[in-house]
C-alpha cells in the first residue's frame, strides 16, 4: 500500500538530495530564487510547495518532481499482511487458512460495530 508523502517527507527528501549536490540551503535558495529562511520551512516541511517551487526546486536538484513527490510505501498491517510478508510459497493452504479467519474477524468486528450501534 502506497500513501502520498507529507510536507515533512517531501521536505527531507529536498534536504538528502541537496546534501547530496553539496548545496548550501543559501545555494538553493539563490537558484530558485526563495529566501534561505524559505528553504528551511520547506525541508523542515512547514511551508506547502506550489507546482512552480516544486518544479524549480526539482530542476535546480536534477531531479523530476516525481522523485520529490512519490508515494510512500507504508506496510501493510493487516493480519493477511503480515503472514504474506513472511509467506512459505510452499504452504499455500496456510495462506488461505489465514485469509479465512482473517474474514471472520472481520465479519465478528462487524457484528459488534452493529450491536454498539444498536445499543448506543
Amino acid at each position: 500500500m502506497s500513501r502520498l508523502p507529507s510536507f515533512s517527507e517531501i521536505g527531507e527528501r529536498i534536504r538528502i538530495l541537496r546534501e547530496q549536490c553539496n548545496m548550501s540551503q543559501e545555494e538553493l535558495a539563490s537558484r530558485i530564487g526563495l529566501s534561505r529562511p524559505v528553504v528551511t520551512k520547506i525541508e523542515g516541511g512547514k511551508k506547502a510547495l506550489n507546482s512552480l517551487e516544486l518544479r524549480l526546486i526539482a530542476d535546480a536538484l536534477s531531479v523530476s518532481t516525481d522523485d520529490l513527490t512519490r508515494p510512500v510505501e507504508e506496510e501493510d498491517c493487516t493480519l493477511v499482511g503480515r503472514f504474506r510478508a513472511k509467506q512459505d510459497k510452499n504452504n499455500p493452504a496456510l495462506i488461505e487458512s489465514i485469509e479465512k479467519l482473517d474474514r471472520i474477524f472481520e465479519e465478528v468486528l462487524g457484528q459488534i460495530r452493529l450491536w454498539r450501534t444498536g445499543n448506543g
